[in-house]
């Protein structure tokens, strides 16, 4: 690194992460350690991993605590040499703070955890000669090589998204005063704190205000790594741009804490005074974790979410419990423990926030005032449908629901400027909350469409999970006996916890069944059939011990799938055999009546899309990733299929829906039973199964084409359906 080089997060990477010749020959070096000190790193890694277990909704193996190691140790002499340099301490000096591992201000449980690794003096030169010039920029430093050596499935697997920078700065510009008393109770790596940080340093207040407003800062975390992050990162930018800053007297305030279960003696442990942070702070602004409860770990923290939910007033039907949002319980939890009253909570969540069904008692607003939302056209800062929201907390039960609506919405472009500012409300306000919340110009169109009697005739499919034990590809057949071997498709997208492998397996050939996945659907066609193994008899779908037994083959079969399943399943699932997780709320076995004209839709996905299947020589199992309905009208179901392919119905279900969910949103919409003597359900039908015929012509010469390419090809046409389906649907 040349002197006087700029050291930004980019070239942190650049220099540190696991692309860099420094990251593989330290990887190197500490893995030699591990081998020549057994014992130690053992009782190392045991007690990591009393830690991260919890933590982390993924198994910990060795491999992660070894990235762990070099992150921290890495992290650790960056703190060490730039603060050495700053003592005017030498190379040598430098060295033995770092072998010391003697720093209080990073008081934190995982320092012992990688005191095992003491790098070399020529390593530690090495790092000294790249850090001893260099200039410190005044932000958040760590952020892209904590995402660059920890993973985002591991990251995401805790709910995890990194806010981008040009968010943060927005939202702490929008919110922050100087002085404010401010909490980030999901603090993660810390790139809310460290932006108010960096506008403390930059304002022209005395060090000893802006000393005092540093202290005001908190931030807690269940996650030490991102603790320890956030204190180097602190430390640094401290020394860096406050020399004169007293770091002995410096009180840093990030803390291992569960914010949405303190605990009394956590407070003590740590040294602070309960009294002095309980409903106390102007400001409470983060990104929470993008997890729901189902997404949890353990049983026994899904029940203390589900009786916090509870005790909220914001826990949703029982038919949405799995779907609990942990951004809405830090909403309303958090600032009933910590906020002042008349404080404000800032939160970046996901959108189903304002839009799930399972979010109807959330949108009560009970505690809050003065609601705004910022909104963003393309998801310009995350894949996933996205807001921030902005209230004022009152402390009590304030006015009338109604009252709180319209709500403040401004909305971004893809460079976060304001291209408007506007009001949404919702469609329906009840006493007990609010269902989806749109933009009141899109509330006055929709508000008075009433929902399709077609609702009550879909179902979602079988949850044919998981896949690896029960997909396969047949290798050969004679009488009646199929040779089988997992699916590669399936085996290839399986997640790692039940990636598992079987060859050559013999199955009768009546357990063998015929489904297909949502990327298996197109607009107006089924591209593939995939086979699948089910334990259930093909007259009934009934799972019967004494017939599978009778079929000794299928049954030695599940019988080991089985206990896979057993071994690997959730310690939160009551769902205690792989057949009842097949049949789940029984959504297998109530196939078996179903008539020869399917309608089929996808259960989630940016566009709506349909098709018919024709199951006169044999019937399909619909999986969990599509909704059916069944008819002995042919007619009836390429009208359907019609309605659901038009592009007017995907946009109006964008207003409505959830993330990508789209689940039964199309019936929000009052599409009328077909009508054989109508003649515009006539000539939709007609025109459904004109366009199947288009699409299975085109899956034909070219049986890898896209959804998307379907409708670039057929969108003259799709858009003729437009008007029609308007006429029919909302006229």
């Amino acid at each position: 690194m040349p002197v006087e080089e700029t050291l930004n997060p980019k070239r942190i990477v650049d220099v540190f992460g696991q692309n860099s010749a420094f990251y593989k020959k330290l990887s190197q070096f500490i893995q030699k350690v591990k081998e020549n000190n057994t014992k130690v790193f053992d009782k190392k890694y045991e007690e990591w991993k009393s830690i991260f277990s919890s933590i982390y909704n993924i198994e910990c193996n060795e491999n992660l605590f070894l990235k762990h190691c070099y992150y921290c140790t890495t992290l650790f002499i960056f703190l060490v040499v730039r603060i050495s340099i700053k003592k005017g301490a030498d190379v040598k000096e430098a060295y033995k703070t770092y072998i010391s591992k003697n720093y209080d201000k990073l008081s934190s449980p995982i320092l012992q955890t990688f005191e095992w690794v003491n790098i070399d003096q020529e390593t530690f030169h090495q790092i000294y000669r790249l850090l001893f010039k260099a200039h410190i920029e005044k932000e958040d430093l760590f952020h892209y090589y904590y995402q660059d050596i920890i993973r985002s499935s591991i990251r995401h697997s805790t709910g995890e998204f990194y806010t981008p920078s040009n968010l943060v700065k927005k939202m702490v510009k929008n919110s922050y005063e100087f002085g404010m008393k401010i909490l980030d109770p999901a603090c993660g790596s810390g790139n809310f704190i460290m932006e108010i940080i960096s506008r403390i340093i930059e304002s022209h207040k005395s060090d000893g205000l802006k000393y005092q407003a540093i202290e005001n800062i908190f931030g807690f975390d269940i996650n030490p790594l991102a603790i320890f992050t956030l204190k180097i990162n602190a430390l640094i930018i401290l020394d860096e741009y406050m020399p004169n800053i007293n770091m002995k007297k410096l009180k840093l305030n990030f803390h291992y804490i569960d914010s949405l279960f303190p605990q009394n003696n956590e407070f003590k442990k740590l040294k602070l005074n309960q009294d002095e942070l309980l409903n106390s702070f102007d400001l409470i602004i983060g990104n929470p974790p993008w997890l729901t409860y189902k997404d949890l770990k353990e049983k026994t923290y899904q029940e203390k979410i589900r009786n916090l939910a509870e005790k909220l007033n914001i826990k949703p039907k029982s038919q949405y419990i799995t779907h609990i949002e942990l951004a809405a319980i830090f909403f309303y939890a958090i600032p009933t423990i910590f906020s002042k009253s008349n404080g404000i909570i800032f939160f970046v969540a996901t959108k189903s926030l304002i839009n799930g069904d399972h979010c109807k008692k959330f949108r009560a607003f009970w505690k809050f005032e003065n609601i705004e939302i910022w909104d963003f056209s393309n998801n310009s800062c995350f894949n996933i449908d996205h807001i921030c929201l902005k209230a004022q907390y009152t402390g009590n039960k304030t006015k009338d629901i109604q009252q709180k609506y319209p709500i403040l919405a401004k909305i971004f472009d893809e460079n976060l400027n304001i291209t408007k500012e506007t009001e949404y409300s919702s469609l329906k306000i009840e006493k007990d909350g609010a269902l989806v919340i749109l933009p009141k110009k899109d509330i006055e169109y929709l508000s008075n469409i009433q929902y399709s009697q077609y609702k009550k005739r879909f179902y979602q499919g079988a949850t044919l999970v998981p896949r690896n034990l029960v997909f396969f590809e047949i290798n050969s057949e004679e009488n009646n006996i199929l040779s089988i071997s997992s699916s590669k498709d399936i085996l290839s997208r399986s997640k790692k916890k039940w990636r598992f492998q079987f060859k050559n397996k013999k199955i009768e050939k009546d357990f063998r069944f015929k489904t297909f996945l949502n990327k298996d659907l197109v607009p107006f066609f089924l591209k593939r059939l995939r086979d699948v193994f089910l334990p259930i008899d093909k007259e009934n779908y009934k799972f019967k011990t004494e017939y599978l037994k009778s079929n000794p083959l299928a049954y030695d079969f599940y019988k080991k799938m089985n206990h896979i399943y057993e071994e690997r399943k959730k310690s939160t699932s009551d769902i205690e055999t792989l057949f009842s997780n097949l049949n789940y709320w029984n959504k297998l076995t109530k196939q078996t009546n179903t008539s020869p004209y399917l309608v089929v839709y996808n259960a989630s996905g940016s566009y709506l899309k349909s098709a018919v299947i024709e199951q006169f020589e044999q019937k399909i199992i619909v999986d969990s990733e599509n909704y059916y309905y069944s008819t002995e009208q042919k007619n009836e179901a390429y009208y359907l299929t019609a309605i659901f392919n038009t592009p007017l119905i995907t946009k109006y279900i964008k207003l409505i829906k959830s993330s990508r969910h789209i689940h039964k949103r199309p019936f929000s919409f009052p599409i009328p039973f077909y009508d054989e003597k109508n003649k515009d359900h006539y000539k939709l039908a007609q025109k459904g199964k004109k366009y199947t015929s288009y699409v299975h012509d085109l899956v034909y010469n070219n049986p890898k084409i896209t959804s998307q390419k379907i409708r670039l090809i057929l969108n003259k046409n799709l858009l003729k359906l437009d008007p029609l389906t308007k006429k029919v649907v909302f006229e």
